[in-house]
């Protein structure tokens, strides 16, 4: 693992010093999400998401550099020993990915890429009660993650619609969830380490160019699925070791 980090950061330092820029990309705008989310024990959260993207792109001779920033939050409801609605919930997301550009008849780029990204998602329920009178909690799940993929962009260089998608499998490193527990269990903090948890994104991207320069407007329909499966936990941290999420979303945003 030590090995792969020191090759991916040598690679990057490398091109970055040795390419010469070929243009950027910056794309920003809100997007919208159903989300799903459930643990072992019948325990789930499930609601809608708004939140906000930022991806810059950087295209080198040797090398293309990927970074995306975004954050989400909005009132979900909580089905456990009862259901709590209208809970607090934010997830955030940040990752930094390298690759290289392909070309196919100068009308396709194909770049497969690797990277490292962090995502943080936080649900607080304290000091609501359920629908059978059980008090609520915080809890909270802390992903690192190696996002593997391929995007593939149509190449347009007039004004008109582009075709693009990215498919990614992403290896979870290291993962943490922390439940904090009610007042009436003595506020009880419970922290599980996971070592089995993957990820797949799916993103299809419509894009209508304004301009020769690249500026337009993008439409992102998008999928998200996480899962963590720890059979060796037992007891309350069981029940947070084996989880998964499914999201659907879309993304609204202007290109640079």
């Amino acid at each position: 693992m030590k090995t792969f980090f020191l090759t991916a950061l040598l690679a990057l330092f490398t091109s970055i010093v040795m390419a010469n820029d070929r243009g950027f990309d910056l794309e920003m705008g809100p997007y919208l999400s159903y989300m799903d989310y459930s643990e072992h024990g019948d325990v789930s959260q499930y609601g809608v998401l708004t939140g906000v993207l930022a991806r810059y792109s950087s295209y080198y001779n040797f090398s293309v550099l990927f970074v995306d920033v975004s954050y989400a939050s909005d009132d979900i409801s909580q089905k456990g020993a009862g259901k709590i609605k209208s809970v607090k919930n934010e997830v955030y997301d940040l990752r930094s990915m390298i690759g290289r550009a392909l070309y196919v008849n100068n009308r396709y780029r194909i770049t497969p890429y690797l990277g490292l990204g962090y995502r943080r998602s936080l649900l607080d329920s304290r000091g609501k009660r359920s629908s059978t009178s059980i008090e609520g909690y915080k809890s909270q799940q802390t992903y690192l993650y190696n996002p593997i993929g391929i995007e593939f962009q149509e190449q347009v260089n007039e004004a008109g619609w582009a075709l693009g998608a990215r498919i990614e499998y992403d290896t979870v490193l290291l993962a943490r969830n922390e439940t904090r527990l009610s007042a009436a269990e003595g506020y009880r903090a419970i922290e599980t380490d996971l070592t089995k948890a993957r990820g797949y994104h799916f993103y299809l991207q419509l894009q209508r160019l304004l301009n020769p320069d690249g500026g337009g407007i993008v439409i992102e329909p998008f999928y998200k699925y996480w899962q963590a499966n720890d059979a060796e936990k037992s007891g309350l941290a069981a029940n947070t070791a084996n989880h998964s999420s499914n999201e659907w979303g879309v993304s609204l945003l202007l290109s640079f």
